[in-house]
């Protein structure tokens, strides 16, 4: 660090300490005690028990959160395609009537066909005879 005082420079140097200062420095060891030694051990067991049991605990309440919501997703689907086997019924014939209706206008079977519907026509008995021309 630098100091500037009228012309006088102060330089103090800091270098690092070497070993042997370092061991003087500090105070001699004394062994530690050994109910503080157990008793910090303690400690630090029960915390990291405890952080233990509050991660499963957050994890058992995330998972029983998303098999609630699967059990009520899968109970709608259920709902829903209970509703689409009634109106099946009455669906199809007006699609099969529509299909029939469409037999000989290529724009509605190219519709028809481009929704993946398949509709083959029955085999016609009676071919509708042409009218007499004037």
């Amino acid at each position: 660090m630098a100091w500037l005082r009228d012309s006088e420079i102060s330089i103090d140097v800091h270098t690092m300490s070497r070993p042997e200062e370092i061991q003087s420095e500090t105070p001699p060891d004394r062994p530690m005690d050994v109910a503080a030694a157990v008793g910090q051990l303690r400690v630090l067991v029960c915390g990291l028990g405890a952080g233990l049991i509050f991660v499963s605990l957050a994890l058992s309440g995330f998972v029983l959160k998303q098999n609630r919501d699967l059990a009520a997703v899968t109970n709608n689907r259920q709902h829903q395609l209970a509703q689409l086997q009634t109106t099946q019924k009455s669906m199809m014939y007006v699609l099969n009537e529509l299909a029939k209706y469409s037999v000989g206008k290529p724009e509605l079977t190219a519709i028809l066909t481009k929704h993946g519907l398949k509709y083959s026509p029955p085999a016609v008995a009676e071919q509708p005879t042409s009218l007499p021309q004037r």
